[in-house]
């Protein structure tokens, strides 16, 4: 019996051998963001040199921005922005910033000296971050050196009940990188893919109404993800070349 082979075209094979092979480092040079597209996550790898967190209510836009993001909750829905309305200690432009208070807060992301830090919740690491004109924030940690660790106490809020595309900052290899699921799931099923992808340490990025992101594309245009952004976001996660 003869075999059928299916024909197409070499550019269609190499456009989906791109868009479904792993963003390796040796991938990764000369890219702006490699982009992984699995069953239920896309993964964002930008090639970046340094992380900034951007206080503001206005989406921030630079040459220089790779990917960008929230980050830190934002306490309440106000006109103007402060340090004081976002949710727990925080680190911009190398400046510590007290926040307000919120319980489900848990962990730590700190970046200085060119390396990401994921930590139980402490302001010694904030403090440290500010110390080396680096960039922090606290938010729900998810996963940490590969252990689930997200608490009871995020559990039983609100929005963990509901179904949102989430999103989370994750390392995975010793490299920095977004995932979000692509549909709306429970955050116990967005925790599993995150396991199942491999993650060694996750926080989780501020989504639901507050999911707007965009990254630049190895053309060089902007693209944007999700929502179209609050009028009172506080804070903005971002990857610089």
């Amino acid at each position: 019996m003869m075999s059928r082979r299916l024909s197409l075209p070499f550019s269609l094979l190499l456009a989906a051998m791109f868009l479904f092979a792993s963003c390796t480092p040796k991938s990764l040079a000369g890219q702006n963001v490699c982009i992984e597209e699995h069953d239920s996550i896309i993964v964002y790898y930008p090639e970046y040199t340094s992380l900034d967190l951007i206080g503001s209510q206005r989406v921030p836009h630079g040459d220089d921005i790779l990917y960008c993001c929230g980050a830190a909750f934002t306490a309440k829905c106000l006109k103007h922005f402060t340090h004081d309305n976002i949710r727990c200690g925080h680190v911009c432009h190398g400046h510590f910033h007290k926040g307000s208070p919120e319980p489900i807060c848990t962990g730590t992301f700190t970046f200085y000296n060119g390396k990401g830090h994921f930590a139980r919740a402490n302001t010694a690491d904030l403090h440290t971050a500010a110390d080396s004109n680096g960039m922090g924030f606290c938010q729900v940690l998810v996963i940490h050196n590969g252990e689930v660790i997200y608490s009871d106490t995020a559990k039983k809020t609100f929005w963990i009940r509901k179904d949102y595309v989430f999103r989370a900052l994750c390392e995975k290899d010793g490299r920095l990188c977004i995932v979000e699921s692509k549909e709306k799931v429970f955050y116990d099923t967005f925790v599993r893919y995150l396991v199942e992808y491999g993650v060694d340490n996750a926080i989780n990025l501020d989504m639901g109404g507050w999911s707007h992101a965009w990254y630049l594309n190895n053309e060089g245009e902007k693209v944007e993800t999700n929502n179209a952004p609050t009028r009172y976001a506080t804070n903005w996660l971002v990857f610089r070349k």
